[in-house]
């Protein structure tokens, strides 16, 4: 082989042993037979098969492709979050099926049931509470609504309160266990109860 050859795509002169053209950057393909230079995978005088010099075949000109990673196994999506269902409305605490009333000071005990009139000259406690001058004929009624006691004064002349706030006439005002209600001057504990018979006692 001569100190130069021909590059066969610039046609420059390069020397004999280049791998590349350093003129075109064309890698430097000869026959595995005759040695001349050419491009392709033949030489076009014989045929034969074209190597880099020093009889290596070319590696193959195509693209190398890059493998892709293999796609891991995608997880199982996690099952989205069920709303949580709504929690059923908030019912009142059962308050018992008699409205409990005790003066510890007369030692009185009046158990009312729903509709019941509290006054010294209506209802069905006016054998105890008639003796009560400043309570009033019709002083209060207890109510049971939607399961809730409620004491409503009926326009008393002396007033009913709960817990020390006088009450609006006609206007049912909501109880709770150990709450006090007062009639005119006669304060009573609240407590419900279960199952008793609804009569008042002394």
């Amino acid at each position: 082989m001569s100190n130069s050859i021909q590059c066969p795509a610039c046609k420059q002169n390069i020397d004999g042993d280049s791998l590349y053209c350093d003129q075109c950057g064309l890698q430097i393909l000869v026959c595995s037979d005759c040695g001349r230079p050419g491009k392709g995978k033949r030489c076009m005088f014989d045929g034969k098969e074209l190597v880099v010099p020093g009889g290596t075949v070319p590696s193959s000109s195509a693209t190398e492709q890059i493998s892709k990673p293999a796609s891991a196994p995608q997880a199982a999506s996690p099952a989205a979050p069920q709303a949580a269902s709504p929690a059923p409305p908030q019912t009142p605490p059962p308050s018992g099926d008699k409205l409990r009333l005790f003066s510890q000071g007369l030692g009185l005990t009046i158990e009312a049931s729903q509709g019941d009139i509290l006054g010294r000259t209506k209802g069905s406690f006016t054998g105890i509470l008639g003796r009560f001058s400043h309570i009033s004929g019709g002083h209060c009624q207890v109510l049971k609504t939607n399961g809730v006691w409620c004491i409503m004064d009926c326009g008393s002349t002396n007033g009913t309160f709960y817990n020390g706030a006088k009450l609006n006439a006609n206007v049912p005002v909501p109880v709770q266990n150990n709450g006090r209600v007062k009639l005119a001057d006669i304060e009573f504990l609240v407590s419900f109860d279960q199952g008793d018979s609804g009569t008042a006692r002394i």
